[in-house]
């Protein structure tokens, strides 16, 4: 029971993408319970029940308030990074691209890094960067989307795009970012010594990653 609330909803979602891959059309059921909104309230209903069978229900109220205290604010953020992309899509971004593709398609790989960093250099924030920079080139499936104009049209495409948007977004972190504040308090670290150590390791573990990553769009894309 205590797995319960994390493996029923990850077997329900796999079972409907199993009947939509497989056009299980007469066993609507599991199309219903895949969805990921139905599986995670089922996973929910489970973490109910296993509060009751523990005698824990009264304690209901003060774990929903504690765990939305943490939960809450990557909510938020997550949120906030994937309306600000879709901003940044509906702006203009995508007839910009798709206008001077020829010249962006040069950059190939490095455009969604490039992206990704800057944002990450910009406001700190790796999951900002990534939800935004992910929700700006859209999917590869979609014909107006960034990807399909800089000619990421398959799915290991678009898993390269994937690794470079983390690579971007891990890519120098320094005072702006919590994550630097944290690794130089709990290390005892000086701010100064933080700029030696955090932000130059960010600044290759982005740079080494990204190299990788072109390497392999070199040879298989």
């Amino acid at each position: 029971m205590s797995f319960a609330p994390i493996i029923v909803p990850i077997l329900a979602m796999a079972m409907g993408t199993i009947a939509k891959v497989l056009a299980w059309t007469s066993l609507p059921f599991w199309g219903f319970i895949g969805h990921p909104i139905i599986a995670l309230s089922i996973g929910v209903i489970f973490g109910v029940i296993l509060l009751y069978t523990t005698d824990k229900i009264k304690d209901f109220n003060f774990l929903t308030n504690e765990n939305l205290k943490i939960v809450g604010p990557i909510l938020f953020i997550t949120a906030a990074g994937g309306v600000l992309g879709k901003v940044i899509a509906d702006a203009g971004v995508v007839a910009f691209v798709s206008g001077n593709a020829d010249a962006l398609k040069v950059l190939g790989i490095l455009f969604p890094f490039i992206v990704a960093a800057i944002l990450k250099i910009a406001q700190g924030s790796s999951t900002v960067a990534i939800v935004t920079t992910a929700a700006m080139m859209g999917t590869y499936a979609d014909p107006a989307s960034v990807m399909q104009a800089l000619g990421f049209v398959t799915p290991f495409s678009a898993a390269l795009v994937v690794m470079a948007i983390g690579a971007g977004a891990m890519t120098v972190s320094h005072a702006n970012d919590s994550y630097f504040w944290v690794v130089t308090n709990m290390s005892g670290m000086t701010p100064d010594q933080g700029y030696k150590t955090q932000t130059l390791g960010t600044l290759i573990s982005g740079i080494s990653s990204i190299i990788g990553i072109l390497l392999l769009s070199i040879l298989f894309l």
